[in-house]
């Protein structure tokens, strides 16, 4: 049986209005980036997507194939996996070992982005306008903070007071889009994602895997997991992307945004902005 990325496309596009919700967290992510059924295992896909390896069997069986195993035979080397998992006691749970693994499958997700790419785009845009709110918020405002410190016309928004159409009215083909939203996600992000795409620019989603069905019509989809044994997610492995990306850009930008750094670092000097090491 062939399965190409293409026809894997149109197996979750056939399948779509069938499939249960969490069984579609999987599907979008696999329709964004079929590759993830040649190099991930069931239990990696799960980590990244938020779901099960049950959900993942399903989805399997539901795009034709019988059983994993045939999946393996046809497009994966067999690697194996634990299955993650869920605390019953936080207080006894390696917080250590449950930040590793999010942070594997971030970076994972960041590396299918195609790292060097990413960078190149973020650099030759007209501007860079970085979106979130609620929880999204201080990781959209870090992501602004670093990027600008590169590169000029680096926007984040909503600003306060202002509603997110007035951010992306004027977008076009020049301009890049990085939006940021984590669970539980603001009504109406999707329309938000499709009206950045429609306007002709170039759209990156970064999220926790809750986000997949989201990034569905982006350009780049990078999906970092938040679980925690705690009552509250954990951001750490989106802001410690955040940080590889910012310093992918640096590396990118090249002598230009050297001399950008360097007259930041004038400007602060000059308006004693900063107190001194």
């Amino acid at each position: 049986m062939s399965t190409g990325g293409p026809d894997v496309r149109a197996r979750v596009d056939a399948v779509w209005d069938q499939l249960s919700p969490a069984e579609r967290r999987v599907a979008a992510m696999v329709r964004h980036d079929p590759e993830l059924l040649l190099v991930g295992t069931s239990a990696e896909l799960a980590a990244e997507s938020g779901t099960s390896k049950a959900t993942v069997s399903r989805l399997v069986r539901s795009l034709g194939f019988q059983d994993a195993a045939e999946v393996r035979q046809n497009l994966m080397s067999a690697r194996g996996s634990g299955l993650p998992w869920v605390a019953e006691d936080a207080a006894h749970v390696d917080q250590r070992a449950v930040e590793a693994r999010n942070l594997d499958a971030a970076f994972a997700s960041l590396g299918r982005a195609d790292r060097p790419r990413l960078a190149r785009r973020i650099v030759r845009a007209r501007r860079v306008l970085v979106l979130g709110e609620r929880g999204a918020y201080p990781i959209a405002l870090q992501l602004r903070s670093q990027l600008a410190q590169v590169r000029s016309d680096v926007r984040v928004g909503p600003s306060p007071g202002q509603r997110l159409g007035e951010e992306v009215a004027d977008l076009d083909r020049h301009d890049l889009v990085v939006l940021v939203t984590v669970r539980r996600h603001t009504a109406g992000v999707e329309r938000i994602v499709r009206h950045c795409v429609d306007s002709g620019a170039d759209v990156v989603v970064l999220g926790d895997p809750t986000a997949a069905v989201i990034a569905a019509s982006a350009t780049t989809a990078i999906l970092c997991p938040v679980d925690s044994p705690s009552a509250f997610d954990s951001m750490a492995a989106l802001f410690a992307v955040v940080a590889a990306i910012a310093n992918d850009v640096y590396d990118a930008s090249g002598p230009g945004g050297r001399v950008r750094v360097d007259a930041v670092a004038s400007a602060y000097d000059a308006l004693g902005e900063l107190a001194a090491p």
